[in-house]
């Protein structure tokens, strides 16, 4: 079902030619989501806010480079998951686990499909994630940092505001190396020099 859909929206961006948009150029991007880790580790079902700044060159639509960097929204976490339910069983005293991203960069391949309103596009490169842990037991804590990195993908799609403004709603794979994974889901406005 999601390849169809996808298919259908890319078929959708080649089939009106490019009118809309600035075929070249730099680019800047202000961004905010929620990045969320894999199953089994003491990020799951962690919803950690973020806000990014993305810069970028357009050579033309296959030829683009972009790079980005962000970092955290400190928020309360519930630590309502199965990973944290795990480790409250084995460790009575502990009460909470926060989770948060400190900081992520990033610098991508930009491909992109684009018709008069608007664009289909590809992120392929590489990223690196520090993040933050906090274990509270009672009025103590204890804090483990970690930094992970490795190959970063994902697929956006941006609609025009005018011709130097867009907006646009994306997914990826923020970090995917061995036994660690992050997914991001963010919004973005960004404006073409």
């Amino acid at each position: 079902m999601k390849t169809v859909w996808i298919s259908g929206l890319a078929l959708a961006l080649v089939a009106v030619p490019a009118l809309a948009d600035n075929e070249r150029g730099f680019y800047a991007g202000l961004g905010t989501g929620v990045v969320s880790g894999r199953d089994h580790t003491p990020y799951e079902d962690a919803r950690m806010p973020v806000l990014e700044l993305a810069g970028g060159y357009k050579y033309n639509g296959l030829l683009g480079l972009e790079v980005r960097a962000g970092v955290g929204i400190k928020e309360d976490d519930d630590s309502e998951s199965y990973y944290f339910r795990d480790e409250q069983e084995n460790n009575s005293g502990l009460s909470e686990i926060e989770r948060e991203v400190d900081q992520f960069y990033g610098v991508y391949y930009r491909p992109e499909l684009i018709n008069q309103s608007a664009r289909l596009y590809g992120l392929i490169g590489y990223a690196e994630l520090d993040t933050t842990v906090t274990r509270w037991e009672g009025n103590s804590s204890t804090e483990q940092t970690e930094s992970v990195s490795g190959g970063s993908y994902g697929l956006g799609a941006g609609w025009y505001v005018n011709e130097r403004v867009n907006f646009n709603i994306e997914y990826r794979q923020l970090v995917n190396a061995d036994d660690q994974r992050f997914e991001a889901l963010t919004i973005q406005w960004d404006y073409r020099f």
